[in-house]
């Protein structure tokens, strides 16, 4: 092989990572609407639900950014009259996990006061974008 095809390939290759990383930066932490066919009751997490909404974190043990993103929610539930944050360990809830198909950590589902996933946060969840989620979900 050349040395010129060589660096082509290396070129192609660091183009096709960067492409990749942009992506995925650009879907990490974006919240996406659900269906709302799916409910959760306190039961299920062993937590009472919000008033007004529940953001339902799972997290694992191993997870750096679960550490921020229970963080933020906090906050957010915190600042946010009727919001409940309850972090769930995906260890000790495979049921859950198994049930909403959470692939990664953290996953944050975002519950109306009736317990239905109204969005899910795939990666660290950004403040902005849960608290227009919260208020979406203030106003039906």
């Amino acid at each position: 092989m050349t040395p010129l095809a060589v660096i082509a390939i290396l070129v192609g290759i660091i183009a096709l990572a960067t492409a990749l990383g942009l992506i995925w930066k650009a879907q990490n932490g974006r919240v996406r609407t659900s269906r709302g066919d799916e409910t959760i009751r306190g039961v299920d997490v062993a937590a009472e639900l919000g008033a007004t909404a529940t953001l339902l974190q799972f997290s694992s043990e191993v997870c750096a950014p679960c550490v921020s993103t229970h963080r933020v929610l906090d906050s957010l539930a915190a600042e946010t009259a009727g919001v409940a944050h309850v972090e769930v360990d995906i260890v000790k809830h495979p049921d859950l996990v198994a049930r909403f198909n959470i692939l990664q950590t953290p996953t944050t589902l975002v519950l109306d006061n009736r317990g239905v996933v109204r969005a899910r946060i795939g990666g660290a969840a950004r403040p902005d974008s849960v608290r227009q989620e919260l208020a979406r979900i203030a106003a039906a």
